[in-house]
C-alpha cells in the first residue's frame, strides 16, 4: 500500500472512530468532543454570490460555476500531498457523499474539490486521490488547471497558499455551501465541519423554492 493510500485509510478509520490525526501548519484546531449539538432547523443567510470559475475536471471537461446552478453544492480546496487536514476534510465529505447516493438524483448535492497545488497534482495523481475516497465523479468533480487559470480562482475564493515545512502547503481548510442559485450560504472551517450538520444544511437548502 502506498503512502497516500495508507494515510487515507488511517484518516477514514480515525474519522469513524471519532478521532482525528495530529494537526499540521495549515490545520485549524481540532474539534472538541463537546462540540455544539446539531441544528435541525439551520438559518442559512445569503453571504454573497460565489466567485466564478472555469476549470478542467479529470476528464478534461471545462466545469463552470454556472454548471452548478440548480444544484446545492459543496466546494472545497485540497492538495493530494497533504498528510493532515486535506485527507480528514475529504474523508468527511466522502461520508456525506455516500449518504447522498441514497437519495433521488435531483436532490443529490454536487461536490467540487479544487487542488491548490496544480504543479504537483497531476490529473493522474488527483484521479488516484479521488478513488481513495470512493468518489463517484458524476457528482463529485475534482478540478485542476494550469496555474495561470487556477491562481485567479484561488484568489477570488480567498484561498491563499504559502509553502510550509516538508513540502506541505499552508492554506485555509474551508468548505463552501452553495445554494441552487450559486450563492454562498455557509462557510465551514475544518474544526466546525461536521458532515452530519452539513447534510442537515443541504436538506434545508433543498427545501427552498
Amino acid at each position: 500500500m502506498g503512502q497516500l493510500a495508507a494515510r487515507a485509510t488511517y484518516v477514514v478509520a480515525a474519522l469513524l472512530a471519532g478521532g482525528a490525526p495530529c494537526a499540521s501548519a495549515h490545520d485549524p484546531p481540532p474539534a472538541r468532543a463537546s462540540a455544539s449539538p446539531l441544528t435541525t432547523a439551520p438559518h442559512l443567510a445569503v453571504i454573497k454570490a460565489a466567485p466564478d470559475f472555469a476549470l478542467r475536471d479529470l476528464d478534461g471537461r471545462l466545469v463552470r460555476l454556472a454548471d452548478l446552478r440548480g444544484h446545492v453544492a459543496l466546494v472545497s480546496f485540497v492538495y493530494t500531498r497533504c498528510t493532515t487536514a486535506c485527507p480528514l476534510l475529504t474523508a468527511r465529505l466522502a461520508v456525506l457523499h455516500r449518504r447522498a447516493a441514497g437519495v433521488r438524483a435531483a436532490d443529490r448535492p454536487v461536490l467540487v474539490t479544487i487542488t491548490v497545488d496544480p504543479e504537483r497534482d497531476s490529473t493522474d495523481r488527483l484521479r488516484e486521490y479521488a478513488a481513495r475516497f470512493g468518489a463517484d465523479r458524476a457528482t463529485w468533480r475534482f478540478l485542476r488547471d494550469e496555474p495561470v487559470r487556477l491562481t485567479p480562482v484561488l484568489s477570488a475564493w480567498d484561498e491563499w497558499t504559502r509553502p510550509a515545512v516538508g513540502g506541505e502547503i499552508d492554506h485555509p481548510a474551508r468548505v463552501y455551501l452553495l445554494d441552487r442559485a450559486g450563492r454562498i450560504r455557509e462557510i465551514y472551517a475544518l474544526e466546525f465541519f461536521d458532515q452530519r450538520q452539513a447534510w442537515l444544511d443541504v436538506q434545508r437548502l433543498l427545501g427552498e423554492r
